[in-house]
């Protein structure tokens, strides 16, 4: 099976070899284009909230104030 696939592509290079050879005697001639610059489309964010996400949002710590209340009611205990 192998040497099958060697034979395609021998007779495909020299098929593609020839056409070659013919474009260019015809006065055929390449142009070089400019490269492609590949820039992704990044998905855009979505506006819904996930209520799961909320409540596994960290705690804000207690003010200075609320501070001071909760020493005092552990002293009273």
């Amino acid at each position: 099976m192998i040497d099958n696939q060697i034979l395609a592509s021998t007779q495909r290079q020299a098929q593609l070899e020839a056409a070659k050879a013919a474009f260019f005697n015809s006065g055929g001639q390449i142009i070089q284009a400019r490269s492609f610059a590949f820039k992704p489309v990044f998905p855009t964010r979505s506006d819904k909230v996930d209520p799961d996400t909320i409540l596994k949002r960290r705690r804000k710590s207690p003010t200075l104030a609320e501070r001071k209340v909760l020493r005092k009611l552990a002293e009273a205990l």
